[in-house]
């Protein structure tokens, strides 16, 4: 999986919930900018912290991992 498409992913469903970076960062316990190098595809979160956005985003670990 592309950092990039990941973080894609990542910001559309946290932009349906009406969340922001702050928001899901405080859900999850990271930082705020960790969320933002996620959405950009800076970094890649672990296994671990995809699972906690996930459910922190109400989807499946798997939608964000699907091409």
């Amino acid at each position: 999986m592309e950092a990039k498409k990941l973080g894609k992913k990542i910001k559309i469903a946290r932009i349906e919930l009406d969340m922001n970076q702050t928001d899901l960062a405080v859900k999850i316990k990271a930082k705020q900018k960790s969320i933002s190098r996620y959405e950009t595809g800076l970094s890649m979160p672990s296994i671990d912290t995809l699972c906690k956005i996930a459910k922190a985003l109400k989807k499946e670990p798997a939608h964000f991992l699907e091409e």
